[in-house]
């Protein structure tokens, strides 16, 4: 409570302070009222969040299993990881091949001869080096010797120019002073195969480069080589994922005439774990929607929403499936008598084994699938126009309003209180001033009856 305060009245022994207290608690119960109000939906809008959390959770769980490129989890296996290792993804199909790494890709590289470090090159109007990478002239890179520079200079130079195409020089150090020039392509592959020119005075012999790469100059060779069932297949790089569909090779050494097995097989075992997580996600939310319902949302019809949406997409069976498969039980998803859903691992494995489609039509399917459902329903709770951004924002208005009516609410009382006091405060100067009033008339009345007597 703002306002003036003033102390007990000084002249009658009046506790203004006191009354004008009491008073203001009884004209403060409103304004006590409406920060109960706001206290109270604070309260709800903080519950609300851990339902929004545990909502989310659920999603996440559902989205491994919502739809068909969810469920399509593969493992691929290699028959020698030190030689190539691969993975898959939904766009994979079980199989398995034989796979030869021929060769790896390289970078094209060339070291100079050995020089000392005080050595200097060019030094004559239009001396130059030159590098292109690649097959486009475009991609060229020119070191202009006009100046004499060092080895180092000329390093720094190939480093720091704009537009580099693609090429990065190094200084490998010898003995006595002396060091070599390496250039070495930023990427592997005949494509980005380097290519030395020389302008002026300078020369192939002025550095005398060498291809350190053993490929007998032939840059196809900076390629890798890799044989999938006999096919022979080349490409730029050390990893690839446009040769089998759906599955990546990381390539880590060549072992020319040695093919290894390549399985790509379908990881029920991590379908059968998304399963569980459902589940569990499931029994979670539940749990949490019991705490919210027995608590902070006891009588919240928006809770209320949750929890019936929920239970009649489970109830209600998937309808024109290919398999005729309709509940989650038939494949060893089932509830307890408490309604905590269970899942028998076996049972789910035997049924991913015996007919992955099948498991996948009655999870992933649009519109029947159940956690295809679950997913589309909590997705549209959870969405910026859905009932529980809807909600918030309805109790973040409700505050607003009870805000301002609070302040206005208060400037009243504000008004009230110093009204009291200055009604008091008189009271109390007056109650003084007959007291002094009495106090001399009793006076008076004494001593005529002393003359008197």
């Amino acid at each position: 409570m703002t306002g003036s305060v003033t102390a007990a009245g000084i002249g009658s022994g009046l506790d203004v302070q006191s009354i004008v207290s009491q008073l203001m608690a009884v004209e403060q119960r409103p304004l006590d009222a409406l920060k109960q109000r706001q206290s109270d939906i604070d309260t709800r809008i903080s519950a609300y969040g851990t339902l929004k959390s545990a909502l989310s959770t659920f999603q996440e769980a559902m989205q491994k299993l919502s739809s068909e490129s969810a469920l399509k989890v593969f493992t691929a296996t290699s028959g020698n990881d030190s030689v190539f290792t691969a993975t898959a993804d939904s766009m994979a199909a079980a199989s398995n091949y034989q796979l030869e790494v021929v060769r790896l890709a390289q970078r094209h590289k060339f070291a100079g001869a050995e020089f000392l470090d005080t050595a200097t090159f060019g030094g004559n109007a239009g001396d130059a080096l030159t590098i292109q990478v690649g097959s486009d002239p475009a991609s060229t890179l020119s070191v202009d010797l006009g100046t004499a520079k060092t080895l180092s200079d000329i390093k720094d130079a190939i480093n720091t120019a704009a537009g580099n195409p693609g090429v990065t020089a190094s200084i490998v150090f010898g003995n006595n002073g002396n060091q070599k020039l390496v250039l070495t392509a930023n990427d592997s592959g005949s494509a980005h195969a380097l290519t030395l020119g020389y302008a002026g005075t300078i020369d192939a012999s002025t550095f005398s480069f060498q291809e350190l790469n053993n490929i007998a100059g032939d840059t196809t060779r900076l390629d890798s080589e890799i044989s999938v069932d006999g096919y022979t297949v080349n490409r730029p790089g050390n990893t690839i994922n446009d040769v089998i569909q759906g599955v990546t090779l990381n390539l880590n050494a060549a072992d020319p005439g040695t093919p290894y097995q390549l399985d790509v097989t379908r990881d029920t075992g991590s379908v059968a774990d998304s399963v569980q997580a459902f589940v569990d996600a499931y029994n979670n939310l539940q749990d949490s929607l019991k705490t919210l319902k027995g608590g902070d949302l006891a009588t919240d019809t928006g809770l209320f929403s949750v929890t019936n949406g929920l239970r009649s997409v489970i109830n209600t069976p998937a309808s024109g499936l290919p398999s005729g498969l309709t509940y989650l039980g038939q494949i060893g998803v089932s509830f307890t008598r408490d309604g905590v859903m269970t899942m028998n691992r076996t049972d789910v494995e035997n049924a991913l084994n015996d007919n992955f489609n099948a498991v996948s039509e009655l999870f992933s399917t649009d519109g029947q699938g159940f956690a295809n459902r679950l997913d589309t329903l909590v997705g549209n709770w959870l969405g910026s126009d859905g009932l529980i951004s809807n909600r918030t924002d309805s109790m973040n208005n409700s505050k607003t309003a009870l805000s301002k009516q609070q302040d206005q609410l208060q400037y009243r009382l504000d008004q009230v209180q110093s009204s009291l006091y200055a009604q008091f405060t008189q009271l109390d100067t007056l109650l003084s001033s007959m007291k002094v009033t009495s106090d001399y008339l009793a006076q008076q009345l004494g001593s005529l009856s002393n003359t008197t007597g």
